[in-house]
């Protein structure tokens, strides 16, 4: 997971470049509030699957447990990451339409 969060930040600056107008200040910010809230998220819910982990007596109990709750990271995660795309192109959006209305494209 470090490694995909690491990749998220690298290529997903680019798309802030674009989105800011090349503000590079602005973009390292945001980058890295992006990269710290998906680590928070990733380190929370670990915490909260660790405490409601049930008794494990066999092999095959632990990789469906383990599974399990990958699956679920992931899919919160992925929910997150798309969440951030719409907002962003919706940034991007309005800001397209705001050049346009103002005349400035």
């Amino acid at each position: 997971m470090i490694k995909i969060g690491w990749l998220f930040y690298k290529n997903g600056e680019v798309f802030l470049l674009n989105l800011f107008n090349n503000n590079t200040d602005l973009v390292k910010s945001i980058n890295n509030l992006l990269l710290v809230g998906y680590y928070l998220t990733n380190i929370g819910y670990a915490i909260i699957s660790i405490s409601y982990w049930k008794q494990i007596d066999s092999i095959p109990e632990m990789l469906n447990s383990l599974s399990t709750t990958l699956g679920k990271i992931i899919l919160l995660l992925a929910l997150m990451h798309y969440n951030n795309i719409f907002w962003l192109k919706y940034l991007n959006k309005s800001k397209l339409l705001k050049s346009i209305h103002h005349g400035k494209l």
